[in-house]
């Protein structure tokens, strides 16, 4: 089937994938593979089979494929469960077989098909892609789920060439006729990083960057380099063998890398390793309990993984922020406070999301600090032009970009999903605003929004996009579930406000959640999220729904676009959501009597929460965005008790500078709650409040509350003292 085709892919260095999608898939499967074996003979093979293992069958599966390559030139064959594969990620292979019998899901097929090398095969083999399939099943809401997502697959499946489909209605393949050119590395005449570690690069760009790193070691004072670059290039690995120079050099003693988790950077320890070998340097290596190196230490020279929370405040020289668009921007800017010398590195298209709105963030730290900015184009595993990756980028989005469309027709419509996945040029505009507006986005995203039945799309002529879940109406056995600690991807707003605030009489009522709301780059700050928004409540009441609500991570400004929009913080997570890397938040807009009441209560129970234990919940979460939650939140009609006169005292005496602020933290504490529980009137300045909140709340020193709010710990006193001045003033 694929014999010929094989030999000019490993002439091109491209590669080749094959689809089965049939309950027949062993007579298919089984020829293909010896095609393959035959054609790699002399080669020592390195192939990967990832599946389910704990499903039944799965097991029984993988022993009878993976026994057709006995007596073969195999070197391993490494089984992989789904649930892990992030682990395998630097790894490369001649041959990647994906058991979708059980699941299909696109964040698995994009990441993993990336691993495998030029002149390698990728196959994907199930059943039936459309029916009883693990993610799918998990948007199956009462009975109903959709199949646009897996249609349009298939359909651009037989239309790309170089991916061989084969299913019930026969078998389609289109051969390759595009140039495809290899990886080839180009060491520079005059190298400012020594010649061993360019000669471990594959592409002329990691050549080229290996010596723009430099950058940061320039002068004193603060720099900060960002390497961007598609998923693919190699930009972990050549900021490894700049690692490895930099310890040569030892221009710096303790060197932090940090990351969403630590299996994210182990390709940059591995080339870090490398590029001490082939230096001749000694060193040491520190490795988790699942083998994974942690730390490398070499002569007095320390390299070493810490989580972001940990690596933010530690004291060194460097730091290295890995996929920082998913570490999170508040992370960021505290790093950016402290550490004199940062390399934020991070993925512009790809299988874990899209860094593309990261790149705003870029533009504006390059008018504020010494700046240097490289990006990676070449793949580094096989040719640019690869029709695989061609189709992974196609089928996935992974590169959709909105077009400007300067036509504002003024009118809100609604989108039949159906259309919507049979017209390309909508989808990728639809999409790509999606992708553009949002830090973290993934394969999945695209699945959701095809195959998710109790969903609506509504956009404003291309330059707005809300996509919104039917949420609520439940019955009274899945309102226990979620007192008994139940969880629910498809009722998330009520599952949260059930479980976690008791408000049960809220799981009856029904409402819209808004997943997902955004704009055109060139549209933003204009008014069109509002209108759109706008239009989705008129709809919603319109439909006799109760109330329209959204979670999210807990973002200042888009706090502020949802509160501006008459919406009322309600829930604020307790614990940190790794996958979003900050607290979420729901936001609630009322449009019934009795959900009035409940989010009413709700927000209440918010502000309580927050003014007790922040000093242990919310800790780790920017005292700005408590601040902002706060503001937002409707104060008690009472003025509640006045001040005691002994706190009055106690704070004048502070203020007087005869007694410190430990002494009097319990009489700021008062004046505080007092504030923001009764007092309709913000007179606080926000750098106040941000101070009062991260002081007297959450317990931080004044080194801390410096870094969050970017001011100098003598300052941020002082703002203390001007707050209470006010405050005394006016109680």
């Amino acid at each position: 089937m694929l014999e010929g085709e094989l030999k000019r892919a490993e002439e091109g260095y491209y590669r080749l994938l094959a689809i089965i999608n049939t309950k027949q898939w062993r007579q298919f499967l089984f020829p293909i593979l010896s095609e393959f074996l035959d054609k790699k003979h002399k080669n020592e093979l390195s192939i990967a089979y990832a599946f389910h293992p704990w499903i039944k069958e799965a097991k029984d599966r993988f022993f009878e494929i993976s026994s057709l390559f006995k007596g073969n030139n195999v070197k391993e064959i490494l089984d992989i469960d789904y649930s892990d594969y992030n682990k395998y990620l630097g790894r490369t292979f001649d041959l990647v077989i994906l058991d979708t019998v059980d699941d299909f899901r696109p964040n698995y097929i994009s990441a993993l098909s990336d691993s495998v090398r030029g002149g390698g095969l990728v196959i994907i083999y199930s059943d039936d892609i459309m029916n009883n399939k693990l993610f799918k099943n998990s948007l199956v809401k009462g009975g109903l789920v959709d199949s646009y997502f897996e249609n349009r697959f298939l359909a651009l499946a037989k239309n790309h060439e170089g991916i061989l489909v084969i299913d019930d209605e026969g078998s389609s393949f289109r051969p390759f006729t595009q140039n495809a050119k290899a990886p080839s590395r180009l060491i520079p005449k005059n190298p400012k990083v020594d010649i061993e570690l360019h000669k471990l690069c594959i592409s002329e760009d990691q050549n080229k960057s290996l010596d723009e790193m430099s950058f940061i070691t320039e002068g004193k004072g603060k720099r900060v380099l960002a390497i961007t670059a598609p998923r693919g290039r190699g930009k972990s690995s050549v900021v490894g063998l700049f690692l490895s120079f930099l310890v040569k050099s030892r221009e710096y003693e303790s060197i932090v890398i940090t990351s969403p988790t630590y299996m994210s950077s182990q390709e940059m320890f591995k080339f870090l390793v490398k590029g001490l070998k082939a230096l001749k340097i000694s060193y040491k290596a520190l490795q988790s309990k699942d083998g994974k190196v942690m730390e490398i230490h070499s002569k007095g020279i320390t390299v070493k993984w810490l989580a972001p929370d940990l690596a933010k405040d530690y004291k060194g020289d460097l730091i290295v922020v890995d996929e920082a668009a998913a570490v999170g921007l508040d992370t960021i800017n505290y790093i950016l406070n402290k550490w004199e010398k940062v390399i934020l590195v991070t993925t512009i298209h790809g299988y874990e999301g899209t860094g593309k709105a990261f790149l705003k963030y870029l533009n504006f730290l390059r008018q504020k600090y010494k700046f240097k900015h490289i990006t990676l184009s070449f793949p580094v595993r096989y040719a640019k032009g690869d029709p695989v990756e061609r189709f992974l980028y196609d089928v996935m989005l992974l590169d959709a970009e909105p077009k400007t469309n300067t036509v504002d027709q003024g009118n809100v419509l609604e989108l039949e999903r159906s259309l919507l996945f049979k017209n390309e040029g909508l989808l990728r505009q639809i999409y790509g605003i999606l992708v553009t507006a949002h830090y973290r986005n993934s394969p999945d995203d695209l699945m959701i929004l095809g195959d998710l039945h109790y969903q609506r799309i509504f956009t404003n002529n291309g330059i707005g996009v809300a996509q919104i879940v039917e949420e609520g109406n439940l019955s009274q056995s899945e309102i226990n579930t979620f007192l008994s600690g139940g969880e629910s991807s498809g009722d998330l707003i009520p599952q949260r406000l059930i479980k976690y605030d008791r408000l049960v009489d809220f799981g009856a009522l029904k409402g819209w959640r808004v997943m997902r709301i955004a704009v055109h780059p060139e549209y933003q700050g204009k008014g069109y999220g509002s209108r759109l928004l706008d239009h989705i409540l008129r709809r919603a009441e319109g439909e006799g729904l109760d109330w329209v609500g959204s979670s999210f991570s807990s973002d200042i400004r888009v706090i502020q676009f949802w509160v501006k929009n008459g919406f009322i913080p309600v829930h604020l997570s307790s614990r940190k959501n790794e996958g979003l890397n900050g607290y979420s938040i729901i936001v609630i807009k009322p449009l019934s009597e009795l959900a009035s009441k409940i989010s009413g209560r709700a927000s209440e129970l918010l502000r309580e929460k927050i003014l007790r234990t922040s000093h242990q919940v919310y800790f780790n979460v920017n005292p700005l965005t408590l601040d902002t939650i706060l503001r937002s939140l409707p104060v008690k009609d009472t003025s509640g008790e006045p001040l005691p006169e002994e706190y009055k005292s106690k704070l004048e005496a502070y203020l007087s500078g005869y007694l410190p602020y430990n002494a009097v933290a319990d009489a700021v504490h008062y004046v505080l709650y007092k504030y923001f529980t009764y007092s309709r009137e913000r007179f606080l300045d926000q750098i106040e409040e941000a101070v009062l909140i991260s002081r007297t709340l959450q317990g931080k020193s004044w080194y801390h509350i410096s870094l969050y709010l970017d001011i100098k710990p003598r300052i941020a006193e002082e703002y203390m003292r001007s707050a209470l001045v006010k405050l005394l003033g006016k109680m």
